[in-house]
């Protein structure tokens, strides 16, 4: 709670914060978990909620515009974001605010700062990359190719006919019901629909089995978990073990790459508790700039504050205290 505190006072050195004009602002603190485990640090949290152009005209909805993590380090695998610039001390900022047009390239900002300026994330390898879209693709255990694989085994029009006793069995039950509550003129009536709908489905699906069977072999013998296995079959050591870099999608592309971005994951060491699992490892600032943090107002404050109202270098102190 002391460093928390710490947090909010910083916080509210800055004027854009501590006496807004045009909004209002509320702040929310608590705990989050262990994300390594019972004997990794400890993740926190500290809020700034805004309310345009108050929280009683808003009847208490606002959004969180603001916020400021401790040991924010739960991303377990992650794609990294543009690299950006500009605030002193921190380790690394991601995106960097943009915030010029309704129309402009809108994206918030993430300031980390960590203890003596290390990185608090390794990149992955190529190999764990792929073993990664394998596991997503197949399943931890390969239980997701085999449903699928079971899955194109037979044909729509085959899964039909298995099926077929079970419908008869419904239609006629629907018949029966049918002839007590409107007759049997009706219930014959009934009884004609179904049983045309019955042929009619059954020949559009005898139709399209050979196209369908021929689809379901292509996809069988082209699979994408056999693709991934291919490249990490290819590639060299050296090639396995050099960092991953992602296209957009999170496929895989060359390290050269000019495009590609790194695939990253905890530094267990960073992370390593050695004092305390609440001391502070990082802090890492978050800006949004959606829902009600789009108001004019709060909009024009948070821009101040990125843009050197706050006084970073009095986070920076707090991260590298002994």
């Amino acid at each position: 709670m002391a460093t928390v505190e710490e947090i909010e006072r910083i916080l509210w050195q800055t004027p854009e914060l501590s006496h807004p004009t045009g909004f209002e602002v509320g702040k929310q603190v608590w705990g989050g978990g262990l994300f390594q485990g019972e004997r990794g640090v400890f993740t926190y949290y500290f809020w700034l909620w805004f309310y345009a152009p108050s929280k009683a005209a808003t009847f208490g909805e606002g959004s969180r515009c603001l916020g400021v993590t401790v040991n924010g380090g739960g991303n377990g695998y992650f794609m990294e974001s543009e690299v950006g610039g500009g605030i002193p001390g921190a380790t690394v900022v991601y995106e960097g605010l943009r915030w010029d047009t309704p129309t402009a390239d809108r994206r918030g900002a993430t300031v980390v700062f960590t203890k003596g300026g290390k990185f608090p994330w390794i990149s992955v390898t190529r190999e764990q990359h792929l073993r990664f879209l394998i596991e997503g693709t197949g399943g931890k255990n390969g239980e997701l190719e085999k449903e699928f694989k079971e899955g194109l085994k037979k044909t729509a029009y085959e899964r039909w006919m298995d099926e077929a006793a079970e419908r008869k069995k419904n239609r006629e039950a629907a018949i029966a019901t049918s002839e007590r509550a409107q007759g049997h003129a009706a219930a014959e009536e009934l009884r004609k629909t179904l049983e045309q709908t019955e042929r009619d489905v059954t020949e559009q699906l005898k139709a399209a089995e050979a196209e369908e069977r021929k689809q379901n072999e292509s996809a069988l013998a082209h699979r994408a978990v056999d693709d991934l296995q291919a490249q990490i079959n290819a590639m060299t050591p050296a090639e396995r073990a050099a960092p991953a870099k992602s296209g957009a999608n999170w496929e895989p592309v060359s390290p050269d790459d000019p495009s590609g971005r790194r695939i990253l994951t905890q530094d267990p060491e960073f992370w390593r508790v050695r004092r305390s699992r609440v001391e502070v490892h990082s802090l890492t600032l978050v800006f949004i700039p959606t829902q009600m943090c789009e108001d004019s107002h709060v909009h024009a404050a948070l821009e101040k504050a990125y843009n050197g109202g706050i006084n970073w270098a009095a986070l920076k102190r707090l991260v590298d205290r002994p």
